[in-house]
């Protein structure tokens, strides 16, 4: 497992440390912020890419017309 550049025993380290630092009710909290964050965000990105694949679409399709009309 290696999440961006970062290895199993390294990403271990960082979680501990993070319980130590906030605390038991402070890391579920901060988790479950993060997970609504990361949700949102790929919803986000998601709802973006329809729409700029519906005009990409719609481009392609003028194109096609304008090239029927040239010939």
């Amino acid at each position: 497992m290696n999440i961006f550049g970062i290895g199993e025993n390294e990403l271990l380290v960082i979680l501990l440390l993070a319980g130590i630092v906030l605390g038991p009710e402070r890391l579920v909290r901060s988790a479950r912020e993060i997970g609504k964050f990361v949700r949102n965000t790929k919803a986000y990105i998601s709802s973006l890419s329809g729409e700029l694949k519906a005009e990409l679409d719609i481009l392609d399709d003028l194109d096609k017309v304008k090239k029927d009309l040239l010939k």
